[in-house]
């Protein structure tokens, strides 16, 4: 017998057995399908699939059914097994398509709301700042908050509404203090007996951060560990075994970070650079205690981010929520079978959760409230109540009506903005007057910013508009102020930062989109305000921290040549500089915080300084005044708020050759800020507030995550 009858005759016997094993695969799987569907013997059932996923493995599409019946036995059953049989289908046999949908579509049923009722509450009263700075403990009694009157922690009782300061070294508010000390952040241990926080410490000197804890009943703080030059640290969450906190970390001239604190030694170790990345909305520890949870671009050129885990350990990185729409983080119940996470993934931002376990998603996530805002987590409660803050009183912008010869306000304030409400900021009328500029903040980062994010440009009679959003972002810039035209309507200037302490000024041509850097601050500068004037020159006050003085230069955007037309022989704030209507002459105002607070006009080619009004000397806090000139260029119209009530702000006129201001028609609270006048002199645009920076909505959300199956 030659070799090829024996090789053929061996394929036959091979091909009978495996036709006999797949036939024996088979005939099981029917079997224990017969005892779950007409017997109803779920457990017998259930012992038939596993033996036939332990003797038949191989055989794809058997396995595949039988999983699938297995899940199926298993939901009969209440077991929470099913959801994990279901998946491993999915993982494991993706070319079995027609098992893999039905897997998946059961999956969805039970990662599905319970009937339970949903419930949202307003919560009365809310502190400033909720969103930032406030901390709900997991027992869901207390809130831990910053007191804006006193800068110190406080603990608000929630079932009775009741406060009781938790430190008293907070200097906010005391005029006599020699330096600054407040409160920032806060977040409680897992069992609700400390609370950790954030103190500032700032003084003629330095400045720094320290981490604190403090028991429940208070006493003194111990000192955790301390950051010198930190601009903020945010972002706080306790691990549940209690040995570390990770935060957000913002230092000067340094790009942010994700940091991971000894609560023991105080110990600091780098998670992650951010680089050009917005910040996390939040971070949470798994409930081993061996990976943190946060937001994160997956794409710097991009603003839409992904939810990914890291294991603290190693530092690796892998993705939680990938998808093509904008995901940021909510929450993580404590039993670590639920992540919560806002997405707009349906159009319109809503609250999501889906099934978790370990560092593995179970099945696809369910849309829980549709139509949300752009909200901030404030805490997760062991019994899985979400707190949450949204903020409110951010900028609009606004016109009001001017009469050309009396200078008087002729109307009420009305939107020139409808789109985007409560983020559009610095407008900017056009030399024609044909177009508005203002900055706008889109995305749904629900930090509250006073800067925009992206340029806007309004046909005034058509209102359409010419948005430049993922063009900054490309570039790494992160929030722009809107500054001049050019006088020919070609360019913009604008100032730009990479949210990185990186600051600089830019122009963006119109027609084509191209951006150019005019100028990029150095560590120790920074650029306060700016006018645009013929022959390409540039108008902007600066301040160097190093050498203790602030300027007013004119720069040629060109060369980069640069002129000094007036120095403050130190440290000024809130400088502002308009060009006249002819460019030959410059105004220009600051903040004088305890100092003297002036109005003053110059040449724009350098010279003698004229002061036209002195507002006297004005206490540290309050804010500059905002600056600009009527279309003859005989007139400075300012803004500025009363001093005897902070809140109102009013608007004047005094006249460029000097004498007493007068109120001309506008009176209103929460700001006039960053006025331009139309060329025909007849409308006014401002920017404004509807309400405190500082207030917000407090609200919780019950009985949204699903009951267990």
């Amino acid at each position: 017998m030659n070799t090829r009858v024996l090789l053929m005759i061996a394929l036959v016997f091979l091909s009978c057995y495996v036709s006999a094993q797949e036939n024996k695969a088979s005939v099981a799987l029917t079997a224990a399908i017969y005892e779950e569907e007409v017997t109803g013997n779920l457990d017998k059932a259930a012992e038939l699939c596993l033996d036939i996923l332990k003797k038949y493995p191989d055989d794809r599409p058997v396995a595949a059914k039988t999983l699938y019946h297995l899940g199926l036995i298993n939901e009969k059953m209440g077991k929470q097994k099913a959801t994990e049989y279901f998946t491993r289908l999915v993982n494991t046999y993706p070319d079995q398509i027609e098992m893999v949908a039905l897997a998946k579509e059961r999956l969805a049923v039970l990662s599905s709301p319970s009937p339970r009722t949903l419930t949202a509450r307003r919560l009365e009263n809310p502190p400033a700042d909720i969103s930032m700075y406030g901390a709900v403990s997991p027992n869901g009694r207390y809130l831990s908050y910053w007191d804006w009157r006193t800068g110190d922690l406080t603990l608000r009782e929630l079932q009775t509404g009741k406060d009781r300061p938790h430190t008293d070294e907070g200097t906010e508010g005391d005029e006599n203090a020699t330096d600054y000390q407040s409160v920032g952040a806060s977040v409680w241990s897992a069992d609700s007996k400390q609370v950790a926080y954030i103190w500032q410490i700032q003084d003629s000197v330095s400045e720094r951060i320290e981490l604190r804890m403090v028991g429940i009943e208070g006493g003194k703080p111990r000192v955790i560990t301390q950051i010198a030059e930190a601009n903020e640290m945010w972002n706080l969450s306790w691990s549940p075994d209690g040995k570390y906190i990770a935060a957000s970390v913002s230092q000067r001239n340094e790009p942010d970070q994700i940091v991971l604190v000894s609560t023991t030694n105080g110990s600091i170790r780098v998670l992650s650079d951010l680089g050009q990345q917005i910040f996390p909305t939040t971070i949470r520890f798994t409930s081993d205690s061996r990976h943190i949870i946060f937001d994160r671009l997956t794409d710097e050129m991009n603003p839409e981010r992904d939810i990914v885990v890291m294991n603290i350990d190693t530092g690796q990185e892998s993705e939680l929520i990938q998808h093509p729409a904008d995901d940021y983080l909510l929450g993580y119940s404590k039993d670590g079978h639920w992540l919560i996470f806002a997405s707009d993934r349906t159009g319109d931002l809503g609250l999501w959760v889906v099934s978790l376990s370990g560092t593995k998603i179970l099945g696809e996530p369910s849309l829980i409230k549709p139509g949300i805002e752009r909200i901030l987590p404030v805490g997760l409660t062991s019994e899985g109540a979400l707190y949450y803050g949204v903020v409110r009183a951010t900028e609009d912008v606004f016109a009001v009506d001017l009469d050309p010869t009396t200078g008087k306000v002729t109307s009420p304030p009305r939107k020139l903005v409808e789109s985007y409400e409560g983020g559009n900021f610095t407008p900017s009328f056009s030399s024609d007057g044909k177009y508005l500029a203002y900055a706008s903040r889109r995305g749904n980062s629900p930090y509250p910013t006073n800067v925009g994010n992206a340029l806007c440009i309004r046909t005034l009679d058509t209102g359409k508009e010419q948005v430049f959003y993922r063009e900054f972002w490309r570039m790494g810039l992160r929030y722009i102020i809107v500054g001049d035209w050019s006088p020919d309507g070609r360019y913009i200037t604008f100032g730009g930062s990479t949210g990185n302490s990186e600051y600089g000024i830019y122009s963006i041509q119109l027609k084509t989109g191209e951006i150019k850097r005019i100028y990029l601050c150095g560590p120790d500068e920074r650029l306060l305000g700016g006018a645009y004037g013929p022959d390409e020159k540039g108008f902007f006050a600066r301040t160097k921290l190093d050498a203790g003085i602030s300027q007013i230069v004119v720069r040629d955007l060109q060369s980069g040549e640069e002129k000094e037309l007036f120095r403050y022989p130190q440290v000024e704030r809130g400088i502002r500089t308009t060009l006249s209507p002819d460019a030959q002459r410059l105004c220009f105002s600051n903040a004088g915080w305890g100092g003297i607070r002036s109005l003053n006009i110059m040449p724009a080619s350098g010279g003698e300084v004229k002061e036209i009004w002195n507002f006297g000397e004005i206490e540290r806090g309050i804010p500059g005044i905002h600056q600009a000139w009527s279309p003859d260029g005989r007139y400075i119209l300012f803004s500025a708020p009363d001093l005897s009530h902070l809140r109102i702000w009013i608007l004047w006129r005094v006249p460029v050759e000097g004498g007493k201001p007068e109120k001309i028609g506008l009176q209103r609270s929460w700001g006039i800020h960053n006025l331009t006048i139309s060329p025909d002199g007849r409308q006014l645009g401002f920017a404004g507030r509807g309400g405190a920076s500082t207030d917000s909505e407090f609200w919780v959300l019950e009985n949204f995550l699903p009951e267990e199956k």
